[in-house]
């Protein structure tokens, strides 16, 4: 009887405890998304140095997180990495799918090149987001976020072949055998279905990116 009781009540403290986690794993998403995606802007240190091998000084990034209402602690989400003297002429732009499990804060980028990032050391609450990133690396990254009201994404994510406007992104694959030499070239994938861009990098970022691909 007593095996029997001690069996039952870790049993009990296990799915309170697995209670607790899944609340806490709730208000941490529904403090990065919101009811309908919340917008984060500010500075990554030294993440541009592991990433790319800028300096990063005068860089910014831009991150929406949109939840899922089926499923309140994971959801997608948009990020630029811009250059503040030229946003439109030197970025990186990926779609991501996000996910909080047991407090760790998880992205997966559409730009499958790199591996995940972790953020596990964070403080979240109100419109400020900060802490460190981890991303497969030895390198300490720091991050600082505000929450801002909009952004023009479109931009970014609204490249098509259908528009007419914008040039759609050059495949990835492509670039292997046709390395973009302008500054202006655009390397990247888009979502036939959608017309929505995948991912996309631009200037510096798309030599970069061209670079790796050989």
């Amino acid at each position: 009887m007593k095996k029997v009781f001690s069996t039952i009540t870790m049993i009990m403290l296990a799915m309170l405890a697995f209670t607790f986690t899944s609340c806490e794993d709730e208000e941490i998403a529904q403090n990065l998304a919101g009811n309908e995606g919340r917008i984060w802007q500010g500075t990554i240190s030294k993440y541009y140095q592991d990433r790319w091998g800028f300096s990063g000084d005068h860089y910014r990034t831009v991150i929406e997180f949109v939840g899922d209402p089926w499923h309140w602690t994971k959801g997608t989400g948009y990020e630029v990495d811009y250059d503040m003297n030229d946003p439109y002429g030197s970025y990186w732009y990926s779609r991501f799918d996000w996910r909080v499990d047991r407090g760790v804060i998880t992205l997966r980028y559409a730009d499958t090149d790199y591996e995940p990032v972790y953020i596990s050391d964070y403080y979240l609450s109100g419109n400020r987001f900060e802490g460190f990133m981890d991303d497969g690396t030895n390198s300490e990254i720091k991050f600082s976020l505000y929450m801002i009201e909009d952004f023009d994404w479109d931009y970014y994510n609204r490249y098509s072949y259908y528009d007419g406007f914008y040039p759609a992104p050059r495949r990835m694959a492509a670039s292997k055998d046709n390395t973009p030499t302008d500054v202006k070239a655009i390397v990247g994938d888009i979502d036939e279905t959608t017309g929505e861009v995948k991912f996309a990098s631009k200037g510096a970022f798309a030599k970069k990116s061209a670079a790796e691909t050989k």
